[in-house]
């Protein structure tokens, strides 16, 4: 029975026993009454009255309901009413409360600004009373002191007059000053010329006897170059090139021998080449670990407890420390590693129908996420994962349970049902899984459209990076999974030999906010041949997928697929042994040719050393020779450079003085020119010295002046600035003090608002619900007087025949005894009493279900090693459903043979 029918059977079985009751009740009304008025009333008076009293009552209750709910809904609105207006009464003292705040802060704005301004122009005038009086005082010295300097100079004018005599000077001694002057500059300039060329005379000199000393020591330099000699090189070289030609002739009259191996062993090595190319193209992405991380896990392996297969923070303290450091470097540097291929960038990727891989790509993630995962193993010590049909198909079928499911692994976590089912189909013993998100895969957004085989590897391979080194807060159950560390010290089968890597979505899925979710499969299934599982047989275990008759080691499904970059292992190794065949066969060949060979290498290696050294010799001869070169020619350089600076230093030197000479002649002439020739040129000069005194004494006046003011003009802008920031910093406690009253003003007027809508609300929902009572007391008597009426018919009129009962009912398995109301309230409904029974066994089933499914995780949790004893009991209820439990972690039970 499914759980739709037996919800539906439940509830016909809780409303059958109340229909009974209530058919049961009426008709004994009924009765009462037909025995009393049969010799009054006929029937259809009867009937006729009761139609009309049900009417009445239903119309008096309408009417009473009617008025009710008028009557209410007048008192809401008055009540309303009154709230708006106390609402408006009290928004309008809030707007004048809000406008007296205002002025308020406005006019306290405006009278500290008046204080402030009269304290600022009390203390400017003030400044302006000092500065003034400190310019009076200023302006008196200076005023004093330039009288002092005219009155100085006005004796000193008086003196000169009085003593013209001897300042007075006839052009006829103006012109012979001038030229006694004239004749000293010149004989200075002529002493200043001889001087100059004198010395640049020397310093030409002194630069050709340096050019010559310098030339001397470079061809000095060269006569002590031995320079090779050309014609015994010659017949050296002719000489040991003949040597390499007789041996040359002899070595390939030997190399003949040699040809046809040499031809195997290069179609061997081009065999292996191509082999090895073809593993070199798929290993464009690795894992890097950091250094300790391979020891870690070896130390787990070595010292981990008898059948673990997590690591625990508990259990294993230490090393759940070093494996989360280890982690955090791990994922940062493989985070941002990922190496896109151009070649799958090309390739589409194919999705089913359902949401899931094909059976190609589903190959090809299993190939990239092997390569990947192989490597690590192999450091610790693990056997490298296989990849076989039957891997590849359960990983297929895994995917395709979960969508048959509709399991949605973002919420529930793994699909432990699915998982044994697909165990039990393949006949092994479990089907381990670790599960990723497909957020690298589909992207954030889970779209699936257009995705290639490089979409695919990017999300295989960060799959893996959190798999591995984001797990501890799974104490590594996925990377104890991945890694293969769980079959050391472990009775218990563990899978983890053969890999199939599948993904699935679901179309529409939602979880945590997003649509589409789904995520990668990482399923792997035990070998016959591992280790473990031969380890586990040798034991005495019953092991599945040890069985020959399973399915998983049916021929076909057994056999492996390539793993591009680490598989065709073998092909590689018999074409290696190939090339080692061809290449003892030349080696063979070769030994005999070494002789020969020998002597060819040593007259060419005798050529080439004796080219080297003629080549080295001359090499070094024109080595020096150039170093010669560049050195004494850098030298003379050096000389030019040097002597042209100091020449132009001379010459600079020498414009200087007599630039000098001439300009202080100039003086002395324009001194002569200016000496007054009468007492009226010496009165005018003296005056003008005078005027001057006078200019520069109201020139210094002038400065005080102008300092002067400029300081009045600091007072009056400081205090300008001094009034503007405190009538800034005014008005902007003004702004917000009106601001916050504008806030508990808004604040208020939002209370009395929201205080009304509420009030609103209330008696909106008071109303409807004072409808809808009244509805259902209306609809509940309407039921009732139907009711009553039904019976009086049922009892006072003439009963129809059975044929015509039966048409009024609809009979479910022929029994009577339970009835039920239809949708409609009018059809009986029979459920026979085996329908019952069975509703009452499923729900008994499913608690006994849940009470042995928590007995088994509670054994589980105390049971340290997950192990059940070895009773021998294969199939046990116990063991299977603990097996099927215990999937969910990628590792399941096994039993030993019975010992007779």
């Amino acid at each position: 029975m499914n759980r739709k029918n037996t919800i539906l059977k439940s509830t016909l079985l809780a409303t059958s026993v109340v229909t009974i009751s209530a058919v049961t009740n009426v008709t004994v009304h009924a009765d009462d009454m037909a025995s009393k008025t049969q010799s009054q009333n006929t029937p259809e008076k009867q009937i006729a009255k009761k139609q009309d009293n049900n009417n009445q009552q239903l119309s008096a209750l309408k009417q009473q309901q009617t008025t009710a709910e008028n009557q209410a809904a007048q008192t809401n609105a008055d009540k309303l009413a009154n709230a708006q207006a106390s609402n408006d009464a009290k928004t309008k003292v809030l707007n004048q409360q809000l406008q007296d705040q205002i002025n308020v802060a406005n006019q306290q704005a405006t009278d500290a600004y008046a204080q402030k301004n009269a304290e600022v122009r009390q203390s400017e005038q003030a400044q302006a009373v000092t500065e003034n009086n400190a310019y009076q005082s200023q302006v008196a010295a200076q005023t004093k002191a330039n009288d002092q300097a005219v009155a100085n100079q006005q004796q000193a004018n008086a003196q000169e007059l009085a003593n013209a005599a001897k300042h007075i000077v006839t052009p006829e001694q103006k012109q012979n000053q001038i030229d006694s002057a004239t004749k000293d500059a010149q004989q200075a300039l002529d002493q200043a010329k001889s001087d100059h060329d004198a010395t640049v005379n020397k310093l030409n000199d002194q630069l050709a006897n340096d050019l010559k000393q310098n030339a001397q020591q470079e061809q000095a330099a060269k006569n002590d170059l031995k320079q090779p000699n050309q014609a015994d090189s010659q017949k050296q070289l002719d000489d040991a090139q003949n040597a390499v030609n007789k041996a040359q002739g002899e070595n390939n009259d030997t190399q003949s021998a040699l040809s046809n191996a040499k031809n195997t062993l290069s179609a061997s090595q081009n065999a292996l080449a191509q082999a090895q190319d073809g593993q070199k193209e798929h290993v464009a992405n690795t894992i890097n670990l950091p250094a300790g991380y391979i020891d870690a896990w070896k130390e787990y392996v070595n010292t981990k407890e008898k059948d673990d297969f997590l690591v625990t923070e508990s259990t294993y303290p230490e090393l759940f420390k070093k494996l989360k450091q280890l982690d955090v470097k791990a994922y940062n540097d493989n985070l941002m590693n990922y190496h896109s291929d151009p070649t799958a960038k090309q390739t589409p990727v194919t999705l089913n129908d359902n949401g899931t891989l094909s059976r190609d790509d589903i190959i090809k993630a299993t190939q990239f996420a092997v390569s990947l995962l192989n490597p690590i193993r192999e450091a610790i010590g693990v056997e490298p994962y296989k990849i076989t049909n039957a891997s590849i198909d359960v990983a297929q079928d895994v995917a395709n349970e979960y969508r048959k499911d509709n399991w949605n692994t973002w919420e529930n976590n793994h699909d432990g049902e699915a998982l044994s089912r697909v165990a039990e189909k393949w006949n092994t013993d479990l089907v381990s899984e670790s599960w990723a998100g497909d957020g690298w895969f589909g992207g954030p957004w889970h779209v699936y459209n257009n995705l290639t085989l490089n979409d695919l590897y990017r999300g295989v391979y960060n799959s893996i990076l959190m798999l591995l080194f984001q797990d501890a807060s799974q104490n590594y159950g996925h990377a104890t999974d991945l890694l293969g560390v769980r079959a050391a010290n472990s009775d218990l089968t563990v899978a983890g030999d053969n890999l199939g890597v599948s993904f699935e979505y679901g179309k529409g899925m939602k979880a945590w906010g997003q649509t589409n979710v789904g995520g990668f499969h990482f399923n792997s299934i035990s070998d016959a041949s591992s280790k473990h599982i031969q380890h586990l047989v040798k034991e005495g275990y019953v092991v599945d997928a040890a069985d020959p008759n399973s399915k998983v080691n049916q021929p076909g499904y057994r056999d492996e697929i390539a793993i591009p970059g680490n598989t065709s292992q073998k092909q590689i190794a018999d074409l290696q042994a190939k090339v080692s065949q061809a290449q003892s066969q030349v080696d063979q060949l070769t030994k005999a040719a070494n002789a020969v060979s020998q002597t060819l290498n040593d007259a060419k290696a005798k050529l080439a050393n004796l080219q080297k050294s003629i080549a080295d010799a001359e090499n070094s001869y024109q080595q020096q020779l150039t170093a010669i070169n560049t050195k004494f020619s850098d030298q003379a350089a050096k000389l030019q450079a040097d002597h042209d600076a100091k020449v132009k230093a001379e010459n600079d030197a020498y414009q200087a003085k007599v630039d000098q000479l001439n300009h202080d002649l100039q003086t002395k002439v324009n001194a002569i020119k200016a000496q007054p020739e009468n007492t009226d040129q010496l009165k005018t000069q003296l005056d003008q010295k005078l005027a001057q005194v006078k200019q520069d004494g109201q020139h210094k006046l002038d400065q005080l002046k102008q300092a002067h003011e400029a300081r009045l003009q600091k007072i009056q802008q400081d205090a300008e600035d001094t009034l503007a920031a405190y009538k800034a910093n005014l008005d902007k406690t003004a702004q917000a003090k009106i601001a916050k009253a504008q806030a508990d003003h808004d604040a208020s007027v939002k209370a009395l608002n929201d205080n009304y809508t509420q009030l609103k609300s209330q008696l909106d929902a008071q109303q409807a619900k004072l409808v809808n009572d009244d509805q259902a007391q209306y609809n509940a008597l309407a039921t009732k007087l139907d009711g009553e009426l039904t019976a009086l018919k049922n009892q006072v009129l003439t009963k129809t025949s059975d044929h015509q009962t039966a048409q009024n009912k609809q009979v479910v398995a022929g029994n009577a005894n339970t009835v039920a109301l239809d949708t409609t309230g009018k059809t009986a409904v029979v459920l026979p009493n085996e329908e019952k029974k069975s509703v009452v066994m499923a729900a008994n089933d499913k608690r006994a279900e849940a009470e042995t499914m928590t007995n088994l995780v509670q054994m589980t949790k105390n049971n340290k090693n997950g192990t059940l004893p070895q009773t021998g009991n294969s199939n046990s209820a116990a063991i299977i459903a603990l097996g099927a439990l215990t999937s969910m972690f990628g590792l399941g039970l096994v039993t030993k043979k019975k010992e007779w």
